[in-house]
């Protein structure tokens, strides 16, 4: 029968993650709160129960970084379950817009990312975010299966996200 801590004890193990829950959780909250609102207590629970083998493995090293990453792949996994959102009526860009040069600096970067961007996640990206076509206008248009133009959408946004945070 195998040991599923690791070579630690299971009172021990619980108790490294009943620390790291005591140092870490208000901290957690605090910061998905602001971004997920309502959500937020959903995703620190489902953090915990995917932390907790890395625990009684005594695998963490950098608990916040893998907090959020927990956290980050759990966001994607539940945008992937639900597909993409429909534009609600305020998401619509307004003809004449007051620019700022808080906005000016924001167009430029995300048209600099845009730019970056490998060119089919790009077709994918601006056809969705620009042109406003759904998922199997896209398809149809690149010659595409559906699934493709959502994966290629995820991978677009994981792209969009990661340049955001250089």
């Amino acid at each position: 029968m195998s040991d599923r801590t690791g070579g630690v004890g299971d009172k021990e193990a619980d108790h490294g993650l009943h620390d790291l829950y005591r140092t870490y959780s208000g901290w957690l909250t605090a910061r998905l709160r602001r971004r997920f609102g309502d959500e937020t207590e959903d995703l620190v629970q489902e953090a915990w129960i995917r932390a907790a083998p890395y625990s009684r493995k005594g695998l963490i090293e950098h608990p916040k970084a893998l907090l959020l990453k927990i956290v980050d792949n759990l966001v994607i996994d539940r945008a992937r379950r639900q597909g993409p959102a429909p534009l609600a009526s305020s998401d619509k860009l307004d003809p004449n817009p007051l620019v700022d040069p808080a906005s000016q600096i924001d167009m430029v970067l995300l048209k600099q990312i845009i730019l970056t961007m490998p060119p089919r996640l790009r077709d994918v990206f601006v056809l969705s975010r620009f042109a406003h076509l759904e998922y199997q206008e896209i398809g149809e248009r690149l010659n595409i299966p559906v699934t493709t133009v959502q994966w290629r959408m995820i991978k677009a946004l994981e792209y969009c996200a990661a340049q955001l945070r250089l």
